[in-house]
């Protein structure tokens, strides 16, 4: 055996450049679907986090004639509702000092953590009273705080924020984590959250109706059927509410569960294409090889070398250059990951299956791709290849 891999070694170092080149198609290949399954393992789990920390669970109801104040009531009176709080989104600027920073101002009611993630850093949430008074108060995420400020604890200074066309100097009762790893690596790319009443929002926006009403039910096992109440409910008081929606968000998390799963496996297949073609580039380079040892093959086998030990070599070359590449590129695949991963502030998790998994088809690949030429080799006559000018 280490006669054979000594063979297959020098036949690779004898053609270096080809082998080189060769193998780095091999790592490419390699790497791009370690990258791929990598990518796919840390988005799934970081989206399920993100819905998770940012309470995407339970109901979402929302209609294209607005939600008015009488719908949230009679949704409060459902037996299997524990808690629903409008929900009003509205795009527009904070100003401090002298810049701009853009918001998503949501407004909300009071008791506005039970029914969606809000984890206080420093102060308060809002008040029944705030809601009620139309307080000109609210509370920032952490990012707001520091990127304005330059600091976390910001209550008690002033943010002057512009919605519709009203522009009203809130104060800040509150800042909240930014619990999303996400978000907060891509803030830059995304306004800043703003929580205020519903109702100082709904003045700014000149508007009286929300844009959703977020649910909690009793029992998670019971949220179909609340979200079925609900839409049959409303669509019975009230005939402007035009077309009404009601969704069940741990349906719709299923449904980005498995988009992200469909993507992935199209991502995976992309790759391996790439790690198949490179794999012809073994049968290229093993055919070459066994082109320019035509001599060298009749001499072995004119001294006594086997049909078997001749194939064996050639074998044992593709097999090498497959298994060299695939751990050089899953090197390069796990460790570019980890990095960006580290500099992004994500979490990644490696499948040791997976990734044995992706080293046995790459050599199985090479393999496949190396019998004809190996075959052809130890099918060579000696006399022939002798004659062999080479």
């Amino acid at each position: 055996m280490k006669s054979i891999l000594k063979c297959a070694w020098v036949m690779l170092w004898r053609r270096r450049l080809s082998s080189l080149l060769t193998m780095a198609g091999i790592a490419v290949g390699t790497g791009l679907v370690v990258l791929i399954l990598g990518i796919s393992n840390v988005g799934t789990t970081t989206i399920q986090n993100e819905l998770e920390s940012m309470g995407i669970n339970g109901i979402s109801v929302s209609s294209t004639g607005g939600l008015t104040g009488n719908c949230l009531a009679v949704i409060r009176t459902l037996p299997m509702v524990s808690k629903a709080m409008p929900l009003l989104i509205q795009y527009g600027f904070a100003d401090v000092r002298t810049e701009r920073y853009n918001i998503v101002g949501c407004g909300i009611d009071a008791g506005a953590d039970q029914v969606i993630s809000l984890n206080l850093l420093h102060g308060r949430l809002l008040r029944p009273e705030d809601v009620n008074g139309e307080a000109e108060v609210c509370v920032v995420d952490e990012t707001l705080a520091k990127d304005a400020f330059g600091r976390t604890n910001v209550v008690g200074e002033k943010v002057a924020v512009l919605i519709g066309n009203e522009e009203i100097d809130m104060t800040v009762v509150g800042v909240t984590a930014a619990d999303s790893s996400l978000l907060q690596s891509v803030t830059s790319m995304i306004p800043y959250m703003l929580y205020a009443p519903y109702t100082t929002v709904q003045f700014c926006a000149g508007v009286d109706t929300f844009d959703q009403i977020a649910v909690r039910v009793n029992n998670a096992d019971n949220t179909e059927a609340a979200r079925e109440m609900i839409d049959s409910t409303l669509k019975g008081i009230d005939d402007d509410i035009g077309v009404l929606s009601t969704e069940n968000l741990a349906t719709q998390r299923q449904h980005l569960d498995t988009l992200v799963s469909v993507v992935s496996a199209a991502l995976t297949a992309i790759g391996a294409v790439s790690l198949l073609v490179s794999a012809f580039g073994i049968m290229t380079m093993m055919l070459s090889s066994v082109n320019e040892r035509t001599r060298e093959i009749g001499v072995k086998k004119a001294i006594g070398a086997t049909k078997g030990r001749i194939m064996s070599e050639f074998l044992t070359g593709a097999l090498l250059m497959s298994g060299i590449g695939a751990l050089v590129g899953m090197a390069v695949g796990v460790g570019a990951l980890t990095f960006a991963c580290f500099v992004l502030g994500l979490h990644v998790q490696w499948s040791v299956w997976q990734l044995g998994g992706i080293l046995l088809l790459t050599l199985l690949l090479g393999a496949v791709f190396g019998v004809y030429p190996a075959h052809r080799a130890s099918q060579l006559r000696p006399v022939e290849a002798l004659r062999h000018d080479g």
